[in-house]
């Protein structure tokens, strides 16, 4: 019986972090209530009385639990806990959902504890889970099954909780469980949905046919979207989407104009390595409409045809150029971009033998070693490029940031998009900044040295995700020798130019 108690309190852990966080929710007393194999209840914000949201849960004899939280203003979650994920806190993972005989849906998963983590779900999900279907999640290489049997019943109780605590009707809206997409009336196409739609588009969003009716991409494209500029990624058509949206096509529009000049801020510490910063601006006695190189970085092929880099290195950029070893080998053009994150997907007219595959499965550990490959200080390096080793020194970057880890294998103007794999060849990171030790040394008095920062391949893993990107995986470690790995490495990399 203890053991059943120690349960159930994992278990209001788990419905608590739905919206106010482990440690900021509380159970409202005399609010649970068992419907059919679900628990439902109340939950408040902290020790106060201010209500935060509904719950309905359910566990598996395996310890699989999913949770499904219902707020105030009609807005469904999910939480998901398994006591094998091994999962490491502040990570995100990609998570695939089956419901039945449905399909598969790929959402990324934020771990706020070893066996429970919170999704970012499309809201069209959420009418889809009935009784009668199994839902299987599947993450960090570890699947779970459990029946949604009972599952309309739970939902109704979770939506009258929230009216009596709440103490009034929750709003319609498309994540409700009742909505159209349950009902079998389709909505009606809107003119403000079809111009998000085809706003997405040509950003290098999937949203489907810009028919004006909201389906699973369209809602995955806005979120993703969302993220890129900082919002919290509801996936939800507004008029404030839109106006970002209209707001950001103007951006790339101006940027990709001769001559244009980005006003991107930069952070005082951080330096981005893309080469050559004094030519950022094409010469002013240059004749119009020519073009010409003013700035280099390293990409590399996560597929024959398509290559990972910054957003940095191809921001403003209106032809981008590949070269190796010296010789120009064709172009690219850009397919998504996140400013946000820092990375950029591009389709090469040439397409390559070799591409790197993303590490899967195995977080990312201190002291791990590195190996980074690009072309730094072109004209002054080899054209061949350069590799250099270190270790994973620090598993956040600056000010925590987990997005990144900090390496200290050195890198230099040029090496920014490049690649950082770990000891069996996968990707684990893309080069992205190093400390700027001068603006450091005049604060601290000391000249700090090789310390870098790169994107961590989840990052990236949901980018890609994000916009439909193909990538393969890889979970297996492989005996490489440094120079096993530097050739292969080197030989996904490329060298990118930017002509304005």
């Amino acid at each position: 019986m203890a053991a059943t108690h120690g349960f159930c309190a994992l278990v209001f852990g788990l419905v608590a972090v739905l919206f106010a966080g482990p440690a900021d929710a509380n159970p409202i007393p005399d609010s649970q209530a068992q419907v059919g194999a679900w628990r439902v209840g109340g939950f408040t914000r902290g020790q106060t009385a201010t209500f935060d949201h509904c719950a309905l849960y359910r566990v598996q004899s395996e310890g699989f639990a999913v949770a499904l939280g219902y707020t105030a203003s009609g807005i469904w979650t999910l939480a998901l806990e398994a006591p094998d994920w091994g999962l490491t806190p502040r990570e995100a993972y990609t998570t695939s959902i089956s419901l039945g005989t449905a399909g598969s849906y790929r959402f990324t998963g934020h771990a706020t504890s070893p066996r429970v983590m919170i999704l970012d779900v499309a809201p069209e999900l959420f009418p889809q889970m009935k009784s009668g279907l199994q839902f299987q999640a599947t993450a960090n290489q570890h699947s779970y099954a459990i029946s949604l049997d009972g599952i309309e019943a739970a939902a109704a109780r979770a939506k009258e909780c929230v009216r009596q605590y709440a103490g009034a009707s929750p709003s319609t809206s498309s994540s409700s469980m009742s909505g159209s997409a349950s009902s079998g009336t389709p909505p009606a196409p809107s003119a403000l949905v079809s111009s998000i739609q085809s706003m997405l588009a040509r950003l290098g969003y999937d949203p489907g046919p810009p028919n004006g009716t909201v389906g699973l991409k369209t809602n995955i494209a806005i979120a993703a979207f969302q993220k890129s500029v900082g919002d919290r990624g509801d996936g939800l058509p507004s008029e404030a989407v839109r106006q970002k949206l209209e707001k950001a096509v103007a951006e790339r529009v101006a940027a990709v104009q001769p001559g244009a000049r980005s006003d991107t801020p930069r952070s005082e510490a951080p330096r981005s390595e893309t080469s050559r910063p004094e030519m950022q601006e094409a010469p002013r006695n240059q004749a119009p409409g020519k073009l010409s190189a003013v700035s280099a970085g390293t990409g590399f092929h996560i597929s024959p045809d398509t290559l990972v880099t910054n957003f940095h290195v191809i921001n403003g950029c209106v032809e981008l150029h590949i070269r190796k070893n010296g010789a120009e080998l064709g172009s690219a053009r850009l397919v998504a971009a996140s400013q946000s994150d820092d990375l950029a997907a591009l389709r090469a007219d040439t397409r390559s033998t070799s591409y790197l595959k993303l590490r899967a499965g195995a977080p990312i550990e201190p002291a791990e070693a590195v190996l980074v490959f690009g072309y730094p200080l072109p004209g002054a390096l080899s054209s061949a490029g350069n590799t250099t080793l270190g270790n994973v020194t620090a598993l956040t970057g600056m000010r925590d940031d987990s997005r990144y880890i900090q390496i200290s294998a050195s890198v230099q103007p040029g090496n920014s998009g490049g690649p950082a794999v770990d000891e069996s060849g996968r990707l684990m990171g893309v080069v992205v900044s190093k400390l700027n030790a001068l603006a450091v040394a005049k604060v601290t008095g000391d000249i700090p040295q090789n310390v870098n920062f790169a994107i961590k391949v989840s990052v990236l893993v949901n980018f890609l995700e994000a916009h439909n990107i193909g990538y393969e995986a890889d979970s297996a470690t492989h005996g490489l020798s440094n120079t096993e790995r530097a050739e292969h490495t080197e030989a996904a990399s490329t060298q990118l130019e930017c002509w304005k």
